[in-house]
């Protein structure tokens, strides 16, 4: 017998207010693909839009490094030159700032409709920690970005970003662990600006190459990934990214003598890219660092507030061959094969199927694909599963027969 468990006023609240919300995204979905078509949506595009972001800022980006000089002397005259005297330099540039806002822009919005419409629990909660991860490491990236051309700003943003990087070393307790030394040493324990500098470079470059393996990483994880565009919303998102970079115009300070003590009245912070930092001349680097942590660790937790309802499939060890079919067909990733728990086959090599009740959602395709009645439901048989899908099946079926032209103009 199940134990029922009641629900806190909190835990009802927070359920209430996610439901709101993804009532909300679904009145968007609708209407957006009304106007778009289904195919064309960029709600329900939103990952492949940001794949098509980041692709264009990353190439962006390289042909920008094609003229820069990762100097102190050369760093700001090479970005200056880049502007004023490469072809097309300033759109280059322009383009690869507001493809990195939009980023941050989309990203959030992707994020946020995973939350709302509950795609963000069990069993996508991974690929909902893949995201956490890249938040942080888009603005480490963008942060990065501006300490380029080595000007006035990016003298103050260097002296922020190493504050807020060994903030925690200044927290309450477990500040003695040191943490913020084991974070920042690497970046910031330079021998001069040189140094520093081409430090930054590598972090800037780095970072963008493990963003690219944590998205290929969450792709990994979605059966199956919607990764490409239409030619259609190809062309809006470039026309969208060059009306940015027409309407804002990029701000650069003069490389004066850097004072820490007496820092410029007004640094330009990127409203998106750079969002926390414009927080930091309030809070200070140990408790923006705090709270930037916090927050993150709030959401990391967010998909134990969602209950399970559907219980997990069920291996039969004594059935179970270790065919690894249902290992291959599960698109959650959420079986495994662990040795044989019979001591004379484990040492042949033999193994079992192992259900990891966190991923799994219930779908009961592993029950369809063992051959051996070795996988099920508790609440339904492998004759009950079948019926469903084939009712299922039937009722498209005759949906598409009564609507030949619904896909017509999408």
């Amino acid at each position: 017998m199940r134990k029922t468990v009641g629900r806190t006023s909190a835990e009802s609240g927070y359920l209430s207010l996610r439901r709101s919300a993804g009532r909300l995204v679904e009145t968007l979905e609708y209407y957006s693909a009304r106007f778009f078509g289904e195919r064309g949506n960029p709600f329900t595009l939103s990952g492949a839009i940001l794949i098509g972001l980041v692709i264009v800022s990353a190439v962006t980006g390289a042909l920008m490094l094609l003229f820069y000089t990762p100097s102190p002397e050369h760093a700001a005259p090479s970005v200056h030159r880049l502007i004023t005297e490469v072809g097309l330099g300033s759109i280059l540039r322009a383009f690869h700032r507001a493809s990195a806002d939009l980023i941050i822009i989309v990203i959030l919005f992707h994020g946020f409709r995973a939350w709302a419409t509950a795609r963000y629990a069990s069993p996508r909660s991974r690929n909902w920690l893949i995201g956490l991860l890249a938040l942080p490491l888009i603005g480490i990236i963008g942060w990065a970005g501006y300490i380029l051309p080595w000007d006035e700003r990016a003298l103050v943003l260097l002296a922020w970003g190493k504050n807020l990087a060994y903030g925690p070393d200044r927290w309450p307790i477990i500040g003695w662990l040191r943490l913020g030394s084991l974070i920042g040493g690497p970046i910031f324990a330079v021998s001069g600006e040189s140094d520093q500098l081409l430090r930054i470079l590598a972090l800037h470059i780095g970072g963008a190459f493990a963003l690219i393996g944590l998205v290929i990483w969450h792709l990994g994880r979605v059966t199956p990934p919607r990764a490409k565009m239409p030619i259609a919303v190809w062309i809006g998102v470039l026309l969208v990214l060059w009306l940015l970079a027409a309407m804002i115009p990029l701000e650069s300070e003069e490389l004066l003598p850097f004072n820490p003590f007496a820092p410029p009245e007004h640094v330009h912070v990127d409203l998106f890219i750079s969002f926390p930092l414009l927080f930091y001349p309030l809070l200070g680097g140990p408790i923006l660092s705090a709270a930037i942590v916090l927050v993150l660790v709030l959401l990391a937790i967010a998909p134990r507030l969602e209950r399970r309802i559907e219980p997990t499939a069920v291996v039969r060890e004594i059935a179970c061959t270790g065919c690894r079919l249902c290992l291959n067909d599960c698109p959650y990733g959420a079986i495994t094969m662990v040795p044989h728990f019979d001591p004379a086959k484990r040492a042949r090599g033999r193994e079992i199927a192992r259900v990891l009740s966190s991923c799994c959602s219930s779908c009961g395709i592993c029950v369809g694909s063992c051959a051996f009645a070795a996988i099920e439901l508790p609440t339904m048989t492998s004759d009950e599963i079948v019926s469903s899908v084939e009712q299922a099946m039937r009722e498209i079926g005759t949906h598409r027969a009564a609507s030949p032209f619904e896909e017509v103009g999408q």
